[in-house]
């Protein structure tokens, strides 16, 4: 069953003098547990396709269901919210309080949660991603992963289906890239949650079952990440740099040296150069 079902979008910000469509013609289906990379350069598209997922954009052209429910009618707009969360590049827009335990409980209780379960659904929340314990700290405190992971438990406290992440690794050192790219590969393998992942980062969309890669508003190839991210004249043309392992393959099968398959990280590279000595 599709999770999302979008067909034939389109979308113009008001305001833009040239009228350029910020998504032209998109068609985008998910199944329900899928883990999908929306990749592309800044201004592809990717941001503004997944805020529609969420109702933050309203849809102007097309058709969008978010787990069977119409965005088009607006007594949906609150389960849709509910059922499809989204974590935001900057985790400090999304804090509202100083104290973590009151932040994720605000949540809750604008879904009418009961006042007695708030507490447990907080603390497990947090579990989820590494950080019980925090319950009484400021959020301020914390490092730029620990942020992003606290508002990501902020997200998982009302259960969505479906969890995007919006370029929460952009401003993130090495260290707090890793422990947010764990989390959500535990909550895709383990929770089964169904993920969209935004991002311009190779490494990253290695970790995906399925890439969608956005040039200039449209969806221009669609598919599993050893195809798309082993193009490389699919991904010049979108103005992307190929992963390193990639472009050292090329490189050496120029060179003569042929290696078993094109290789999409740094470990695969290894292991196959080992191979050939």
């Amino acid at each position: 069953m599709d999770i999302i079902e979008a067909k034939n979008l389109f979308y113009t910000y008001e305001g833009e003098a040239s009228q350029r469509y910020s998504l032209e013609g998109i068609d985008f289906r998910m199944k329900a547990g899928e883990f999908v990379v929306l990749l592309g350069q800044n201004g592809s598209g990717k941001s503004t396709l997944a805020k529609h997922f969420n109702g933050l954009l309203p849809l102007q052209q097309g058709n969008l269901y978010i787990a069977g429910l119409d965005v088009r009618d607006p007594a949906n707009l609150w389960d849709i919210r509910r059922k499809c969360g989204m974590v935001f590049q900057n985790p400090d827009n999304q804090f509202i309080s100083s104290v973590i335990e009151e932040d994720i409980a605000f949540g809750l209780e604008n879904y009418d949660f009961p006042p007695e379960q708030i507490a447990a659904e907080v603390h497990k929340a947090l579990a989820l991603v590494g950080m019980a314990g925090f319950e009484k700290k400021s959020p301020h405190m914390l490092s730029g992963g620990q942020k992003q992971r606290v508002a990501l438990a902020g997200v998982l406290a009302i259960s969505p289906e479906i969890i995007i992440f919006d370029e929460s690794t952009a401003m993130l050192d090495i260290q707090g890239r890793q422990e947010i790219l764990q989390t959500i590969q535990q909550l895709h393998q383990a929770e089964h949650k169904s993920i969209i992942h935004i991002t311009h980062r190779m490494e990253e969309a290695v970790l995906a079952d399925r890439i969608d890669l956005m040039k200039a508003g449209r969806i221009v190839a669609s598919g599993p990440p050893r195809r798309i991210l082993a193009d490389l004249p699919l991904l010049t043309s979108a103005n992307l740099l190929p992963p390193l392992p990639v472009r050292l393959y090329e490189d050496l099968r120029n060179a003569g040296i042929h290696l078993a398959e094109c290789p999409l990280t740094i470990h695969e590279l290894t292991e196959q150069l080992c191979r050939l000595s």
